[in-house]
């Protein structure tokens, strides 16, 4: 199933007074954020809302990237539900660093904005897992790209929003080498993949399709049996299989298991809750194609622990 996304971004857009449908009067502070190109209606707001064009928080990113020597990195720039949501991603697969499970990651950052209040303007961080291309969520919260009760985009502050970002990239993650201590059989990785479609974290399709992957790892680097690596597969399909299409629904999806996978990792309770076997009556069954690995990059949306 396709989403409603497309790269078209470059588009600007007006706030304007909206009006009484019956009458030619103007409602108090409520305006409309009307595509200029369209016509539509990306959502209604008051006049506290201040507007940031796309291209004018992109050219301010990309400023404070050379401010900081920042270059070397792949970009792919999105829109979503017809332009309401704006995300870019920067990729610097020369910005390394390692973890103790063996891994090597690049550094992602994606810069977030929206016309229907649904998405602040903001940096998030995120990784690329780069043995393999899978994108990975972190743990960490928005890093503003404006200061608050502020819609000025300076790139001074957005330099340092950067540096917040990457500052905190070991520390994001350690969650990785939390999961992988969390030890768990092949069997337990299905019951696993099964819980999380009763608790709605997953569809059914998209554990069929994951499943083969966590039991025969196309990597060594993928062949321990623990809840990272079990991350690991997850992953791996969003980046190569549903995130071309389907940006905002990856995002969602890999945040969600990620959160539920360091509770368990963090809580041996919770994690012997994870790995019991689901009833066969509750457990649905999908036909799905064998995935194939393409070299494509997940998007990585914010997470906190609940």
């Amino acid at each position: 199933m396709k989403s409603n996304q497309s790269d078209k971004w470059q588009f600007t857009v007006s706030q304007l007074p909206m009006r009484h449908p019956n009458t030619s009067l103007t409602i108090p502070n409520l305006f409309g954020n009307f595509r200029d190109d369209t016509g539509e209606c990306l959502g209604v707001t008051s006049e506290q809302y201040g507007l940031i064009q796309n291209a004018d928080l992109l050219d301010a990113v990309h400023a404070a990237l050379d401010a900081r020597g920042l270059s070397g990195y792949t970009e792919r720039t999105l829109i979503a539900c017809e332009g309401r949501r704006f995300y870019s991603e920067f990729t610097f697969a020369n910005k390394q660093l390692a973890t103790s499970v063996g891994d090597v990651f690049g550094f992602k950052l994606t810069l977030q904005n929206s016309f229907d209040r649904s998405r602040r303007a903001a940096l998030m961080l995120g990784f690329m897992r780069l043995v393999c291309l899978n994108g990975a969520s972190t743990l960490e919260k928005e890093f503003a790209a404006t200061r608050k009760h502020s819609n000025k985009v300076s790139v001074d502050f957005l330099a340092e929003a950067i540096d917040k970002a990457l500052a905190n990239g070991h520390s994001a993650l350690k969650v990785y080498e939390t999961m992988a201590q969390a030890a768990i059989t092949d069997e337990q990785g299905i019951n696993v993949l099964n819980q999380l479609v009763l608790a709605d974290a997953l569809s059914g399709s998209l554990r069929d399709d994951i499943q083969p992957l966590w039991l025969n790892p196309r990597r060594n680097e993928d062949k321990g049996r623990n809840l990272y690596n079990l991350y690991n597969a997850v992953t791996e399909h969003l980046t190569h299989k549903v995130s071309g299409e389907r940006f905002e629904y990856a995002g969602k999806v890999s945040n969600n298991i990620l959160m539920r996978l360091v509770n368990a990792a963090r809580n041996p309770g919770k994690l012997a809750s994870l790995v019991l076997p689901v009833p066969a009556e509750n457990i649905t069954v999908t036909v799905s194609p064998e995935p194939v690995a393409e070299a494509l990059e997940v998007g990585v949306l914010t997470a906190e622990l609940v």
